[in-house]
């Protein structure tokens, strides 16, 4: 009755009602050959994100593998059907028209993660992988863009260097601790100070520094997480130069020993601001500065580094 494969393209949804009959599924040959219409083109282009996607939206797990296992193996003695007709197939199943959706084994849709670079550049996805019974979504490659990646790594240090002498002009506007004493703190004040705890901290972010420039070093998109660094670092920084500049506090402790200071002309403020570019405002480095309590430098690196280090390392050992 339905003659040889390769006439399935002259199917109508009578054949195909046959055809569904055939092979067992009898419960949806009135919504996919009546309702539907499907006929013989139409079902060889069928893909199992139709089967699950408006307007047929199937229920049921096991009938929607069981029909595509049906349609894929007319579609693999059809292939050349398929050639002439322009649907793609890879083997598992024509793409889904175009679509980016992919799906989960629950029948949930998935959609990819949203990131800064939206399209594939280059090349496609692969086929999906499933661990532990969880979508996992491929790594697609991106064009690293390093006109990008150079114009934030010059943005970033115009900010350091911004940033540099915004704290020479703050330290001479920091106010008279005899005036103006530390603010009260309920919790400073009530914990003995710890002498090393500043330089610790440093120490940390030179620790953490060291583990982002490995994991850069290591890691195949590299100019993509340097230029996202460089950027959202030079952006917070800059944030810092505007907070630092309106507002002015107080010495947050009576061990702190600040004074305003006037470096004189503009060559002795630059100097001075060249100084503490060049020691990265670090204490370890000899450079002291004094003024810049509204909004903390190291608190900024700290935890801009700890992101950065605990995210792209994670990536890291995905991709190895």
């Amino acid at each position: 009755f339905l003659g040889p494969n390769l006439f399935v393209r002259r199917w109508t949804p009578k054949h195909v009602a046959k055809w569904l009959k055939e092979e067992g599924f009898c419960d949806y040959v009135d919504l996919l050959c009546n309702k539907h219409r499907l006929d013989g083109t139409s079902l060889l282009a069928l893909s199992e994100y139709d089967l699950r996607s408006p307007p047929l939206e199937l229920k049921v797990l096991g009938d929607i593998k069981r029909l595509m296992v049906s349609i894929r193996k007319l579609q693999k003695q059809n292939i050349d059907v398929l050639e002439e007709l322009g649907v793609p197939f890879d083997g598992l199943s024509p793409s889904s028209s175009g679509s980016n959706l992919d799906w989960l084994c629950n029948g949930d849709q998935g959609r990819d993660c949203d990131s800064t670079d939206t399209a594939p550049v280059g090349e496609e996805y692969n086929h999906n992988q499933y661990t532990n019974g969880k979508y996992k979504q491929q790594m697609r490659r991106l064009d690293p863009e390093y006109w990008k990646t150079v114009l934030s790594s010059v943005y970033v240090v115009f900010v350091f260097g911004f940033t540099s002498f915004v704290m020479v002009i703050v330290h001479e506007r920091v106010p008279d601790m005899r005036t103006y004493p530390p603010l009260p703190d309920i919790f400073l004040d009530s914990v003995p100070r710890i002498p090393w705890a500043f330089a610790m901290a440093e120490a940390c972010g030179v620790i953490l520094c060291n583990i982002w420039l490995l994991v850069l070093l290591l890691h195949k998109h590299r100019s993509i997480l340097l230029r996202r660094m460089c950027s959202l670092m030079g952006t917070v920084f800059m944030l810092r130069c505007i907070t630092m500049f309106v507002t002015s506090l107080s010495v947050p402790g009576q061990h702190l020993q600040c004074s305003g200071k006037m470096y004189g002309d503009m060559w002795a403020k630059l100097q001075r601001a060249v100084a503490i570019w060049s020691g990265f405002g670090m204490t370890l480095t000899g450079v002291h500065t004094c003024g810049d309590y509204m909004f903390s430098g190291h608190t900024v690196v700290l935890t801009m580094l700890n992101f950065f280090v605990t995210e792209c390392e994670w990536l890291l050992f995905q991709q190895l």
